[in-house]
């Protein structure tokens, strides 16, 4: 998702303006940072603090709904709300319209938030099912929106008096071919993991990316039939980059600056 930062900068650059945002997890907290009409530089200096901490750092050790505790994240997305726009700042205090996608596990469904508490509406769309744990919200438990629709363009498209649509997807996934008989036991896995990249014998998800990966299938599926709603699509290259290596932060932005520029100055390219 940061690499959509670096996207962003290419399109100030450009001179291309943006009136409304909306996003699904991490995406969410991206299109945050854009309605907050803050200059580039801040937000990129108010990111690298957050994602820097490792969001996804406090494992939780015993993971009786989630991996990680959560805590840090709530406390990181609490701290970036109040460097940018006070400590209470609702969704609709925002200086561009803004939504978010959430999946709501009490009924099953596609939720859009544009109200609330900004921080918590964040956290809720952010909040993968295993990973972090889900977020109350009146009365019912809502999770990251990336079950139901992590390229959320036919939600923009159904917005009042929305033009153009620029959409930035992050499907970098390449079919997975593992040369084994068999999926190794815990211990083998487990030893594994102490090797070096060359010397690893297995090339198998972590649990975390693949509780990730699977809770998204659906969504991955859909956002490519979506894409043609896009009128300027953005897809940037982050194949050996990992879901959680919050370290590589100025090597993700740059990608998504270095890929946004391709995109736009390729003569097919239609720019809003």
């Amino acid at each position: 998702g940061l690499a959509h930062l670096g996207v962003w900068r290419a399109l100030r650059e450009r001179g291309i303006e943006i009136d409304a945002v909306g996003g699904t997890s991490i995406g969410a907290v991206m299109a945050a940072y854009v309605a907050s009409d803050q200059p580039y530089d801040t937000v990129l200096a108010n990111a690298r603090r957050a994602f820097g901490d490792n969001p996804t750092g406090d494992w939780n050790p015993w993971p009786s709904l989630s991996l990680f505790r959560g805590r840090r994240l709530r406390r990181i997305l609490q701290q970036a709300v109040h460097q940018l726009l006070g400590s209470d700042a609702d969704a609709e205090d925002l200086w561009k319209p803004f939504f978010c996608v959430t999946t709501n596990y009490s009924q099953a469904r596609e939720q859009v938030l544009r109200r609330g508490p900004l921080a918590k509406v964040l956290r809720a769309s952010t909040a993968i099912p295993g990973a972090l744990p889900p977020v109350l919200h009146e009365g019912e438990l809502l999770c990251d929106g990336g079950s139901f629709n992590n390229f959320p363009v036919d939600v923009m498209r159904a917005q009042r008096g929305v033009g153009r649509v620029i959409g930035i997807d992050l499907d970098f996934r390449q079919p997975l071919k593992v040369d084994l008989d068999d999926v190794p036991g815990g211990w083998s896995l487990f030893v594994d993991q102490f090797r070096t990249p060359r010397r690893k014998r297995y090339r198998l998800p972590s649990l975390a990316a693949y509780l990730m990966t699977v809770m998204v299938l659906y969504s991955i599926s859909r956002s490519r039939r979506s894409r043609t709603q896009a009128d300027l699509y953005f897809n940037p290259p982050l194949e050996r980059v990992g879901l959680l290596q919050w370290n590589r932060f100025d090597r993700i932005v740059q990608r998504g600056y270095e890929h946004a520029l391709a995109v736009l100055d390729a003569p097919q390219s239609r720019q809003p």
